[in-house]
C-alpha cells in the first residue's frame, strides 16, 4: 500500500474508485462490494480534505497577520517533516 497521502495521491485513488464502479464486467454482487467501498472512500477522502481545508486557512491567515512564523507554526519542530 502506497504511503503518498498527498491530495494528488487522494486524487488518484478517487479515479481508481470510479474506474472500478465503471467496470461493465461486475456483477451485481461485486457491484454491490464496490458501492460500499466507494461511500467508505467518499467519507473519509471528505474528511480528509476538510482537513487540508483547515489547514490552508490557518496559513493563508498565518501569512496575511505574521508571515515570518509560518514555517514554525506549520511545520513545528516536534514534528518530523523530512527535513534535515
Amino acid at each position: 500500500m502506497s504511503k503518498n497521502r498527498s491530495i494528488s495521491a487522494l486524487t488518484g485513488h478517487l479515479h481508481d474508485q470510479l474506474e472500478r464502479l465503471l467496470d461493465p464486467d461486475l456483477n451485481a454482487e461485486e457491484l454491490e462490494s464496490e458501492i460500499k467501498r466507494s461511500k467508505a472512500v467518499t467519507s473519509l477522502s471528505a474528511q480528509i480534505i476538510d482537513g487540508e481545508r483547515v489547514v490552508n486557512e490557518r496559513a493563508k491567515i498565518i501569512c496575511e497577520h505574521a508571515p515570518d512564523r509560518l514555517v514554525d507554526v506549520l511545520m513545528p519542530k516536534e514534528i518530523s517533516h523530512g527535513r534535515t
